[in-house]
Formats: structure tokens, sequence, C-alpha cells
């Protein structure tokens, strides 16, 4: 019963955040971008720049009550970027470009959210928002053998995993979906 409950909390935890807003982001004429922090219902957030290849060129992790970010892009080649901003349930990017004189922004903002996974003896629960996006969930072994795969097409994930019959030691549970991994592990006695 208090599991259910924790259950519940959780999910309706999870749905206050998911239905918070994304940072604004500004460009200004100063080849600068400027990001509002304070619509996040976090108390810290990360945020990264990076550049079209996948290499990370800023990286920093902000209090949100600062209300306000700004980063100076002068010295940034021309080129497109991603601006990344996450707390522990979600991630948002958003491309933007670097010409001679201005910082143009992508209208598209994208949100990935992150599976909340609740660990307890006899197994895990997971909570995810997958949007309409394929995630697939593997359980391994402290040797990285798959003990349980599965395919997931739902737009939301509440499920519960059952690992009482799985022998006692280190298990890892990796949530896979758009092209971004993430791992909880924990030991089963």
């Amino acid at each position: 019963m208090k599991t259910q409950i924790l259950i519940l909390i959780v999910s309706v935890f999870s749905l206050s955040v998911f239905a918070s807003g994304n940072p604004t982001l500004a460009a200004d004429k100063s080849k600068s971008l400027v990001v509002e922090t304070s619509l996040w219902k976090s108390d810290k957030i990360n945020i990264q720049i990076k550049e079209a290849s996948g290499v990370v060129i800023l990286d920093e992790t902000v209090k949100t009550t600062k209300n306000l970010r700004k980063y100076n892009l002068k010295n940034l080649p021309e080129g497109t970027y991603t601006l990344e901003v996450s707390n522990e349930l979600k991630i948002t990017t958003q491309e933007f470009s670097i010409n001679y004189t201005t910082v143009i922004l992508s209208k598209e903002i994208k949100t990935v959210y992150k599976p909340v996974i609740i660990w307890n003896n006899n197994g895990f629960d997971v909570n995810l928002m997958t949007l309409g996006n394929t995630a697939f969930i593997n359980i391994q072994d402290k040797d990285n053998n798959i003990v349980f795969a599965e395919k997931l097409e739902t737009p939301a994930v509440h499920k519960r995993y059952d690992i009482s019959s799985l022998a006692s030691g280190e298990y890892t549970v990796t949530v896979a979906m758009n092209g971004r991994s993430f791992v909880s592990s924990n030991t089963k006695k």
C-alpha cells in the first residue's frame, strides 16, 4: 500500500513538472543569448551549449532563482549550435545559428522527459512520458548480461517490474529513447 501511495505522489509531482514551461530564450543585438530560468520548477538547472558536432563548449549549473542568464557569443565562429537546458526530470533543446552580426533562434523546441525509476526490494517502478516515441528498457546484471528487455510504444509508461526471481546482486536499468540513455542501478538483497 505504501508503494502505491508513493507511486501516486511521484506521478502527480512528475505531471506538474512536465506541465511547467520551458525556459524563455531570446537573442539580443549584441550576439548574446538570454535564458530565463525561473520557469523551471527546480532549484537548479544545467545549461549546455553544443557545437553542431555535439561537442559541449559550455556546461554550467545555475540556480533558477536568478531568473535570467546571459551568454556572450561574440567569440564563437559562425555556425549552428544547440542550447540544452535540463533538470532531474526533463531536457529541452533549441538550435540557434550565429552569423557575422547576429544570433538566429530556431522556433522548434524539443523536450525529452527523463524516466523516474523508484527501486524497492523486489523490483522497481518506472514512470516515463514518451510522447509517442519508442522507448527500450533493459535490465542488466553486474556482468552486463541482459536479463530482461522490453520495447515500449505507449505515450506514457507507469509500470512495475518484479525482479524477485533474480539472484541477489547489482542490477542496472537502462531506458533508451530519442537517442539518449538513462541509467539507474541498485543492489538487490
